[in-house]
C-alpha cells in the first residue's frame, strides 16, 4: 500500500530564477514584450480602460526561486477598480468572470508556462518576501529573497496524501455529492489564505495547496463539480 513516504513531491526551490524567463535578474526582452502584449489583449477583452491601469507586474513562482515546470506566469494588472465601472459592488464578480472566460478561450504559453491573468486593485498588497517585477517600467519593485526552505518536511507529504485520497474517494464513491466538494474547495482556499497570512509563501498549508495544483487535483475536482452542475440541470 502506497504511503506518504512514497510520494515524490513536485515542489522545487532553485538557486536561480527560471532561465527560460530571466538572464540573471533581467527579464528576457522577448518575454517582457510578449507579456505586455498579452496584458494589453486581456485589458481590451475585459474592457479595462487604459486610464485605470497603473502597472502590469509579474508575481508568483516565476518571479521567485520556487518555480517548477508547472508554474504559471502570474500576470497581474494593477488597476484602480473604481475607474473601471460604475457599479463597484459588481466589479469583482465581473473581473472574475472575465478572467475565467479568457482562460477557457485562450491557451497562451510562453516557453511552456501558461500565462494566468488577474486584475489586482492598487490597494491590495502583494505577500511579503515575494518578487514583484514591473513590466511597464522593466524593473523590480521588490526583488525575490533567497530563503532556506525545507521541502523535505514530512507534514507536506502527509497532508498532500490525505487530500489526494479524500478527493479520489469523493469522486469514486460520492459522485453526486456537490455539497461535499464545495466544502472541500472552500476549506482548501481558506487553508491556503490563512497559511500565507500566518507563515508566508512557504507555510506548509500553502505548499500543500501548490502540490495538489501541480498534480492536477484541483482541476480534477473543479471539472467534476462542473459536470455535476451540468447533470443537475439536465432532464432525461
Amino acid at each position: 500500500m502506497k504511503t506518504y513516504r512514497d510520494l515524490k513531491l513536485t515542489l522545487r526551490y532553485n538557486q536561480q530564477l527560471n532561465p527560460k524567463i530571466w538572464v540573471g535578474e533581467a527579464m528576457k526582452p522577448e518575454v517582457r514584450q510578449g507579456l505586455v502584449r498579452i496584458a494589453e489583449e486581456w485589458a481590451e477583452f475585459a474592457k479595462i480602460p487604459s486610464s485605470a491601469i497603473i502597472d502590469v507586474v509579474l508575481v508568483g513562482g516565476n518571479a521567485n526561486y520556487n518555480y517548477t515546470k508547472y508554474s504559471d506566469l502570474d500576470l497581474h494588472l494593477i488597476v484602480s477598480k473604481e475607474d473601471i465601472a460604475d457599479c463597484p459592488d459588481l466589479i469583482d464578480d465581473y473581473l472574475r468572470d472575465k478572467k475565467q472566460l479568457w482562460a477557457l478561450t485562450h491557451n497562451i504559453q510562453i516557453y511552456g508556462h501558461d500565462v494566468e491573468l488577474y486584475a489586482q486593485d492598487r490597494r491590495d498588497p502583494t505577500p511579503s518576501g515575494q518578487g514583484v517585477f514591473s513590466l511597464m517600467n522593466s524593473l523590480w519593485l521588490r526583488r525575490p529573497t533567497y530563503q532556506d526552505v525545507n521541502l523535505a518536511d514530512a507534514n507536506i507529504a502527509k497532508k498532500v496524501m490525505h487530500y489526494m485520497e479524500k478527493i479520489d474517494f469523493l469522486i469514486d464513491n460520492r459522485a453526486d455529492d456537490r455539497e461535499a466538494f464545495e466544502k472541500l474547495k472552500e476549506k482548501l482556499r481558506d487553508m491556503r489564505s490563512s497559511a500565507i497570512q500566518r507563515g508566508g509563501e512557504f507555510a506548509v498549508e500553502n505548499l500543500v495547496f501548490k502540490e495538489l495544483r501541480n498534480r492536477g487535483y484541483l482541476d480534477k475536482m473543479s471539472a467534476h463539480l462542473r459536470n455535476l452542475k451540468v447533470s443537475s440541470l439536465s432532464i432525461g
